[in-house]
């Protein structure tokens, strides 16, 4: 009993501290250190800002010297005549949004797996990443001008015959056109993961797929989305 008991202290006084292990592993501390601050500046330190939510907040007297107020502007949100259309609208984009943009890169990365032109291949995928890098306020003015009754879109339309129409001033199109333009932002960029997971494929499983008579769709089943 002893014995076991000198030898759980032995392991305790063997295990390093913080700085003994800092000091043994300071290459790997100085690896993640860009990481922790990148996480630390941007994503812990804005949250502070938070409080102007339980603050009566005005600009002249800042986050420090506005009134606290707690949870009232909770609950005038809450009491707000507005807060059930809100919510409903809320829930049915993110709804539409899941339902349609979650997919779409999936289903753009399969599609380009079957691709057998490096170059074509190549150009697609560049063509589906720029939007990503377009800035979110040059995007919304592209589908303000894009969804005038004179934008493109009606352009198109109307060349097919359909009536022109101000899609952002019917809040009928609002979810459509806010559900598309996302999709085509986010397309390409969201698609890489899924498009590095297939390259990793072993091309044997396809080859035994094919001796066992599955076609193109079933090796998309059994092979590629698994």
């Amino acid at each position: 009993m002893k014995t076991n008991k000198t030898t759980a202290q032995s392991k305790v006084r063997l295990k390093p501290s913080l700085a003994v292990d800092i000091s043994r592993n300071w290459c790997l501390y100085l690896m993640v250190l860009p990481l922790a601050l990148y996480y630390i500046l941007f994503h812990y330190v804005p949250m502070f800002g938070l409080i102007v939510a339980f603050e009566n907040y005005t600009p002249m007297q800042g986050m420090f010297g506005s009134e606290f107020v707690g949870f009232d502007n909770f609950i005038k949100f809450f009491q707000s005549p507005y807060f059930w259309t809100l919510l409903r609208n809320t829930v049915r984009i993110s709804l539409s949004v899941l339902l349609f943009s979650f997919p779409a890169p999936i289903i753009l990365a399969l599609l380009l797996n079957e691709i057998k032109s490096k170059n074509f291949r190549s150009i697609t995928q560049t063509v589906s990443y720029l939007p990503h890098f377009i800035s979110l306020a040059v995007v919304c003015g592209m589908v303000k001008d894009f969804t005038l009754d004179s934008g493109i879109i009606n352009d198109i339309g109307a060349f097919f015959g359909f009536e022109r129409v101000s899609m952002l001033s019917k809040p009928e199109y609002f979810v459509p056109v806010y559900v598309i333009s996302d999709i085509w932002q986010h397309l390409g960029w969201n698609s890489i993961i899924y498009i590095s997971a297939l390259a990793g494929i072993d091309q044997q499983l396809y080859e035994a797929a094919q001796i066992d008579g599955a076609g193109k769709w079933k090796q998309m089943l059994n092979v590629t989305l698994p």
